[in-house]
């Protein structure tokens, strides 16, 4: 089965993970945001992280490492666990290290009670150079985001349009996501969709911008390729439609003429016409399918002259009685 775009983009993500520190920091902050879970136990708090894979597992463990030098549990659950729609692979923070992580992501104030000292929203204090922002931006959208491109040929899911969004549980947390979009003069729409705040873009352009501000280069240069395959189907459709119109301009333009001269004949007054107007009739009746472009080449005549000539054969079936 092909993969979908969605599932490019976030393929591509976990291959172009952040190398300056500071990067880093903030693209594991956006994951967990994203993907994190939490269990407090008497106080106790334990992070974990759901994945899709252990390749993926492989690949963040490597990431927490740089900032904290100790062994991350990769466990993957049992089919029943793994139901469909759950995790292929959870990630395990060790339980003297949750709290510490999370204070460092912003999602934890130091002090205070577990229970009430969790920050919501954008953790804007974190996210200082340009460079954290996107990254805090890639890591979010592995968890949070959805994109999708208007179905090609041979895709098993057909969808119409472009659409890129990131789904929330709080008002509070798209608007900072949108704010953090309009930093890089991107404008997010919102809305709400039942218990879940969006935040999406459906414009093209600014979607190569988000797939580009993440660093996605190979899906950017992917969309480009749909973007241009549709717009040149879009174009051949349309030139189709437009030579369509002009053959059945053509050919009610040529039945007309040709249902005149038949009367014309049928009234025996072929002979009796003027030899002009005789070869127009002839050529007509032998290029049917022409155009009065192509038939004025044909006499040798103007377009003009010939639509003259083409007239009066009319004219003149009409003031001749019907046949009964």
């Amino acid at each position: 089965m092909s993969e979908t775009f969605k599932e490019e983009v976030q393929n591509e993500i976990m291959l172009t993970l952040p190398n300056d520190k500071d990067e880093s920091l903030a693209f594991l902050a956006g994951l967990t945001k994203s993907v994190g879970t939490l269990e407090i136990v008497a106080k106790r708090i334990n992070l974990c992280l759901a994945l899709d894979s252990f390749e993926q597992g492989m690949k963040i463990v490597e990431e927490f490492k740089k900032f904290y030098p100790t062994e991350f549990e990769l466990t993957i659950p049992s089919q029943k666990e793994g139901a469909k729609g759950s995790a292929h692979c959870l990630l395990q923070a060790p339980h003297g290290f949750s709290k510490q992580i999370l204070v460092d992501f912003g999602i934890m104030t130091a002090d205070g009670d577990a229970l009430d000292s969790f920050v919501s929203g954008v953790p804007f204090g974190l996210l200082k150079k340009e460079g954290s922002k996107s990254a805090f931006l890639k890591g979010l959208f592995f968890g949070f985001g959805s994109v999708y491109v208007p179905s090609m040929s041979g895709d098993e899911e057909k969808r119409d349009g472009y659409h890129l969004e990131l789904k929330f549980d709080s008002e509070e947390y798209a608007l900072d996501v949108v704010k953090l979009f309009d930093y890089f003069n991107l404008s997010a729409k919102t809305s709400e969709r039942g218990e879940s705040f969006l935040v999406y873009f459906k414009d093209k352009d600014e979607i190569s911008k988000v797939l580009s501000l993440m660093g996605l280069n190979e899906c950017v240069l992917k969309l480009q390729a749909i973007i241009d395959e549709r717009e040149t189907a879009n174009s051949l459709n349309r030139a189709i439609i437009c030579e369509t119109a002009n053959m059945d301009k053509t050919f009610a333009a040529a039945s007309k003429h040709l249902l005149a001269i038949g009367k014309i004949m049928a009234n025996n007054l072929f002979e009796a016409l003027s030899p002009v107007l005789r070869d127009t009739a002839q050529a007509r009746m032998d290029h049917p399918e022409s155009s009065l472009q192509d038939l004025a080449e044909m006499l040798d005549v103007t377009k003009s002259c010939l639509n003259h000539r083409l007239r009066k054969l009319v004219e003149i079936a009409d003031e001749l009685p019907d046949e009964e």
